[in-house]
Order: structure tokens, then C-alpha cells, then sequence
């Protein structure tokens, strides 16, 4: 059994993409089989490592013949991904009246043979059926925020979404892994303002770890690479975020 951990929050350009991407690759160090899937129709995550398959999210989604491993590209040795394109923005009107639409992954994956270790699940920041079928389908979650406080709202909104889901009893075992802060600048007052009031409220909720604002992720994006791959000195707060995730699923 692999686990499953979706990264969620609904604010756009917080870093959930390139945290997954980051968190794949600091698992790939550790020898970990690792499924990325890009469940955002933006497709980002399949931009930056520049993948492609004959069959893709939106088939998963859509055709009943199309099955997980159908759509799994390798990225890496241990990173393999399941790509997206922009035609599944159009999943939310196409899925609406199907019975089981918010369980089209988590049904998929129930007859998946697979040998992964982890599965990662990058989402868009909308919380329309994609996103409630990742959150069905996952054993955890982590909330990603940046230095904002239309991030802080968005953690309330994913919560009441995971609260409905588990009253609803689809997926009464999830748990949140953790809020992840990404992006933060060191030096601004606003920054440390916003940490102190993060701290405070999610004390117990928080990773330890915090990635800072740096130019170097962005250039690891450009350059179709995870930030372990472009430089190892930038990845060490991912290695401390691994510990720490290792630690709390055990």
C-alpha cells in the first residue's frame, strides 16, 4: 500500500506545483517510488518536466476504458507522473451528472496494481469535482500558503471541503500532514507579521520546516528540473521537509 497525499490550498501561486515537483525529488534521493499526478487542468507540473503520454488525466477521467497505469510516463527512475492538459478544464461540466463523479480516482486506483511508494497529487485552486476527487482518493493532505492573507482564508475552505467529504463518509480516514509555509520572505515585516499569526493560530498543525523565497526554484522550473537535480544547496529545506513527513505518517 502506497499512501497518498494530496497538496491543496485554494489561493493560485502559492507553490503547490513546485512543492510537489521538490517533495518528489527529495523522495527520489531517498530511493522512494514516486507517482506525481497533475490534476490541474493548467497543467503545470507536466510542463515543467516536460512529459507526455498517448493517454493523459482528462482520459482517466473521462473514458471508462482508460486505466492508471495507461497514463503513467517516467520522468526519472524513481519519478513517474501522470500528465494533464488544458482539455480537462472542461472535466467539471462533463463530469456533473455522472453518479460517481467524485470518486472516478479513488475507483480507478482501487483496481490499480502499482509499486509506488508515495503518490503526490498536485491540485488547481479551484475546488470544483477534480479537486474533491483528489481529496477523496488521498490518505493525507497538505495545505500549502505563502505570505498572504487570502492564503490563510483558503485554509478554512479547504477545510470545510475535507470536513464535508469525511461527514459524508467517501473518505472518513484522511488527515492533514501538515500546513507547509513556501515562499516566505526572510525580511519583510509583513512576512514575519503573517508567521507570527500562522504560528500562533495552526501551532500544532505546522511544519517546522519553511522555504524561503529564492530565485533558484524558479530557475530549477525553467530549467524542466527538480531543485534537488539543479542545486543540492536549495534542496535542504525539502530533505528537512521529508524528515518531517516521514515522521508524521508514522
Amino acid at each position: 500500500m502506497c499512501d497518498i497525499i494530496s497538496i491543496i490550498n485554494v489561493k493560485g501561486g502559492v507553490g503547490k506545483t513546485t512543492t510537489a515537483i521538490n517533495l518528489a525529488g527529495q523522495f527520489a534521493e531517498h530511493e522512494h517510488n514516486v507517482l506525481l499526478i497533475d490534476n490541474d487542468s493548467q497543467s503545470n507540473l507536466t510542463q515543467i518536466l516536460n512529459v507526455e503520454s498517448k493517454y493523459n488525466l482528462y482520459d482517466l477521467y473521462s473514458n471508462p476504458k482508460v486505466k492508471v497505469k495507461d497514463c503513467i510516463v517516467k520522468y526519472s527512475d524513481f519519478i513517474s507522473v501522470i500528465p494533464n492538459t488544458i482539455e480537462s478544464a472542461v472535466l467539471e461540466n462533463e463530469l456533473h451528472n455522472k453518479m460517481t463523479r467524485e470518486t472516478i480516482l479513488k475507483n480507478k486506483f482501487a483496481n490499480f496494481e502499482n509499486n509506488y511508494d508515495v503518490v503526490l497529487v498536485d491540485n488547481s485552486p479551484f475546488l470544483g469535482l477534480c479537486t474533491t476527487n483528489a481529496i477523496c482518493l488521498s490518505d493525507y493532505y497538505i495545505e500549502v500558503l505563502d505570505n498572504s492573507t487570502s492564503a490563510l482564508q483558503g485554509l478554512n475552505l479547504v477545510r470545510n471541503l475535507v470536513n464535508s467529504i469525511k461527514e459524508n463518509g467517501i473518505n472518513s480516514n484522511l488527515k492533514l500532514l501538515g500546513i507547509l509555509r513556501n515562499n516566505f520572505d526572510k525580511k519583510t515585516i509583513f512576512s514575519k507579521q503573517i508567521n507570527e499569526v500562522i504560528t500562533e493560530e495552526f501551532a500544532q498543525d505546522i511544519f517546522k520546516t519553511i522555504i524561503h523565497n529564492s530565485v533558484k526554484y524558479k530557475e530549477a522550473v525553467a530549467s524542466n528540473k527538480t531543485i534537488q537535480e539543479y542545486n543540492s544547496k536549495y534542496a535542504e529545506p525539502y530533505k528537512n521537509l521529508y524528515y518531517e513527513i516521514i515522521k508524521r505518517m508514522k
